[in-house]
């Protein structure tokens, strides 16, 4: 491949990465019930619904899943895959396309979650107490952190489950989804 081919490919990945990024913020922001008036959800919502309004109609929402922006997220990763193929003249086959797609959403979903942590781990040294423009991140993460919890009291004023979600979030990617994903690469 040429290195302008190169550039186009980088940036279509780009493009797709953000988007899909954004997609699954939206879906994050649902399911942690984060109030719709912060201006950080009310441009993930502007600048997602043009994508999910019109899947909205077939795909039942619930009250805390938003399936559209899961859905939607998926189906543009598998036209990247598609166009991915085409681009470098290896056609995939469609049980490809779904394994790739679904790793890539998974491993970004993971990786949502890791960052969600690492920030909040941040904002918890740099700005203790309660600031309405972070809390946003302290709700997002919280879901994540209190299965841990639960199992891992803090001690000694110091709380460790971050570390271990932290740890099973990047074996979870490493084991589970780089296994399905090495099953897809055996499909080529």
């Amino acid at each position: 491949m040429t290195p302008v081919g190169q550039g186009g490919l980088f940036l279509l990945q780009f493009i797709v990465g953000m988007v899909v990024f954004v997609l699954l913020l939206r879906f994050f922001l649902k399911a942690t019930y984060i109030s719709w008036n912060q201006p950080i959800v009310k441009f993930v919502a502007k600048v997602t619904n043009p994508l999910c309004m019109p899947f909205q109609k077939i795909i039942p929402a619930s009250a805390r899943w938003d399936t559209t922006a899961i859905f939607v997220a998926l189906l543009i990763q598998a036209v990247f895959v598609v166009s991915l193929g085409y681009l470098t003249g290896n056609p995939y086959s469609p049980m490809l396309i779904a394994i790739a797609s679904i790793t890539e959403i998974m491993n970004q979903m993971l990786d949502i979650m890791f960052w969600l942590i690492v920030i909040q781990i941040i904002l918890s040294w740099v700005s203790p107490g309660y600031n309405p423009n972070t809390a946003i991140f302290f709700q997002m993460a919280e879901p994540i952190l209190a299965p841990f919890q639960r199992f891992i009291p803090p001690m000694g004023g110091l709380d460790f489950s971050p570390m271990v979600a932290i740890l099973v979030i990047k074996l979870t990617q490493i084991i589970v989804v780089g296994s399905i994903s090495q099953f897809g690469q055996s499909l080529v």
